[in-house]
């Protein structure tokens, strides 16, 4: 079963000693994940842009707080997981935390060219990974699907060190008989406050809204500057 001390470099490690023993096989696709410098996926620079105080708004900066961030993990439609913090379904973002121009490129799936700028961590071939798992029971396969979960765990731990982490998305296994039969993300605050922050949210993007259809309706365009 997945054990949270266990680092992911370690299980990365595992994975790569059980090939080597050949006690399973891994499908082609992912044997990329078996290089030693196979990351499961982390961008640092993403990290490293997200977590730098030029990047935060002047209230944030004057207020002397961190911004407020949710670590959202999804899994696309192609089947690979995508962990960020200013796209996702349940929306939770603080725009009036961070620089405009800096939440506007976050959001946009081809900011920068390698990968969206707000996206942190890219799991090519996730739900493949899910399935030599649990299917095939891949030793291999499984230590690697852990290595992936301690990563996401390692990454939120980091984050919270620089911002106000309100909320992650980890992945969490289910298990019969010593076996995984699931491998899904999950929220790590409970459901009540979950659905707080969704409400909130909906709140302060109503209102902000409000602002701006008021801002337009003064607007003159005949009024001299």
């Amino acid at each position: 079963m997945f054990d949270p001390c266990i680092s992911s470099s370690g299980y990365l490690t595992l994975a790569r000693e059980r090939d080597r023993a050949g006690t399973s096989k891994l499908n082609e696709d992912l044997s990329q994940m078996l290089d030693d410098d196979y990351a499961c996926g982390l961008t640092q620079e993403h990290i490293d842009v997200l977590i730098y105080p030029a990047n935060w708004s002047a209230v944030a900066r004057h207020e002397h707080r961190p911004p407020r961030v949710f670590l959202n993990s999804r899994i696309n439609q192609k089947g690979n997981a995508e962990i960020g913090w200013a796209r996702g379904e349940l929306d939770l973002l603080y725009p009036e935390d961070f620089l405009t121009r800096y939440v506007v490129a976050a959001q946009s799936a081809g900011s920068v060219p390698w990968r969206g700028i707000g996206e942190l961590m890219w799991w090519k071939g996730f739900e493949l990974l899910v399935s030599n798992a649990i299917i095939h029971r891949s030793p291999v396969a499984t230590a690697l699907l852990y290595a992936h979960a301690a990563s996401l765990n390692e990454l939120a731990s980091v984050l919270a060190q620089h911002v106000n982490l309100v909320g992650a998305m980890a992945l969490k296994f289910t298990y019969q008989d010593g076996e995984i039969t699931s491998a899904d993300f999950v929220p790590t605050i409970p459901p009540d406050r979950l659905r707080e922050m969704i409400q909130e949210r909906g709140r302060r993007k109503a209102a902000t809204l409000r602002e701006a259809v008021e801002r337009i309706a003064k607007f003159d365009p005949e009024e001299p500057e």
